[in-house]
């Protein structure tokens, strides 16, 4: 291709994503990270137009406006970026980077020295790149496929920021504004379409595979606590009992006591707060590969993979007295919930799930009937008793 069709594919391929990103965030919430990407591929459109048109633009615009446009549409990628990795982003992010270049620029500008500010975009450009490359190889987006494309993309970017910074020291940089014109140009241009065609096509494909991960996380979670749902907690237990080689699993069922009180005293809102402020405490003591489930109401499950007997119920007796000590702004200070506890310990060997859930059941029940706020242990499946330290009941 010529030089002149490089730049009209890249504009054309820049200007339908950025039209395509916009029209998505006219339709979609969050929209913030779609309309950086709109303003990303607008800017750097706009960018490369002004490098095209250098020669019929004043001398200091040809001079400071395309590498700033261009530097302020990656900062604009950086910043989208952050903004879908729910990370903390600010628009200094997309400004502070062409910002650091403009002063660089003017001195430059000063000098008469047009390498010195090539450099400067260049050495801008490649470090931009190496930071939207950490924020997508991030924890959010572990596991996904699409963010592999991003990476690559800006990591060729990374490389050629690189190859224009050692083409500038040994050319001695540009003898005026605009691009240094020779053959190297057309591969710029090239390296520039396939990066626009892997962002914008990946940046799509990457937004909905995270729609697509946070509805069927959503699909697996109580709304209101953010726990386990029966389904998922079901699924959990029935993967361990179908285990060829299986380790001991503690499964902890718990209710609250009395809870209707509190709906009927302070209202069905202050319940609402009382559960979400008893799983955030639950959560907060059990380990990263528990299952904590909200069963429904006020009931609840906890299952315990590769555990002993003894720490099976220390957590159990744990999270009974963690409930205990809670308070709620919405009750006086004197007013606490208590829970009420069943705990199986084993590796359920010919032991339909129902069959163990009903056992469960059974003790918890018998921790009810023995004076609440306890927590009894199952000798066997078909029976179970009340297990020390036993707390005395607060109704």
């Amino acid at each position: 291709m010529d030089l002149s069709t490089l730049f009209s594919a890249n504009v054309l391929l820049l200007s339908i994503f950025a039209i395509c990103f916009l029209a998505i965030s006219l339709q979609t919430s969050p929209r913030a990270h779609w309309l950086s990407w709109a303003a990303a591929n607008t800017l750097l459109a706009s960018s490369l137009i002004c490098f095209a048109l250098s020669s019929m633009l004043p001398p200091l615009v040809a001079y400071l406006l395309p590498n700033t446009l261009l530097l302020l549409g990656f900062g604009c990628h950086w910043h989208a970026a952050r903004l879908l990795a729910d990370m903390p982003s600010k628009l200094s992010n997309v400004v502070a980077p062409a910002f650091a270049y403009g002063i660089v620029a003017g001195c430059a500008y000063l000098l008469s020295n047009y390498a010195l500010a090539y450099m400067a975009s260049n050495v801008v450009f490649t470090l931009l790149s190496v930071a939207t490359i950490t924020v997508y190889a991030s924890r959010p987006f572990r596991g996904l496929i699409s963010n592999i494309g991003l990476i690559l993309a800006f990591f060729f970017l990374a490389a050629e920021g690189v190859l224009r910074t050692v083409h500038g020291l040994v050319s001695g940089g540009p003898q005026g504004p605009g691009m240094i014109d020779d053959l190297i140009v057309d591969i710029h241009l090239m390296c520039a379409l396939v990066f626009v065609s892997l962002t914008g096509a990946f940046s799509l494909a990457l937004s909905f595979e995270l729609v697509a991960n946070r509805n069927r996380e959503a699909a697996r979670r109580d709304p209101l606590t953010g726990a386990f749902n029966r389904r998922e907690f079901q699924t959990r237990l029935e993967s361990l009992l179908q285990e060829t080689q299986k380790d001991d699993f503690g499964l902890v069922h718990f209710d609250l006591d009395h809870f209707k009180q509190v709906n009927d005293r302070f209202g069905h809102v202050a319940g609402d707060e009382a559960l979400v402020k008893v799983c955030s405490e639950v959560k907060a003591h059990l380990r990263q590969n528990d299952c904590f489930a909200r069963l429904g109401g006020e009931e609840f499950a906890v299952l315990l993979p590769s555990i002993s007997r003894e720490n099976a119920f220390r957590v159990a007796d744990r999270l009974r007295e963690r409930i205990s000590d809670l308070r709620f702004e919405f009750a006086p200070q004197d007013f606490n919930l208590t829970a009420s506890a069943g705990v199986y310990h084993g590796d359920g060997s010919q032991l339909p799930s129902a069959e163990l859930l009903k056992t469960v059941d059974e003790s918890l029940y018998l921790s009810k009937r023995t004076g609440r706020n306890r927590v009894s242990v199952v000798e066997k499946v078909s029976g179970a008793i009340p297990a020390e330290p036993l707390r005395a009941a607060q109704e």
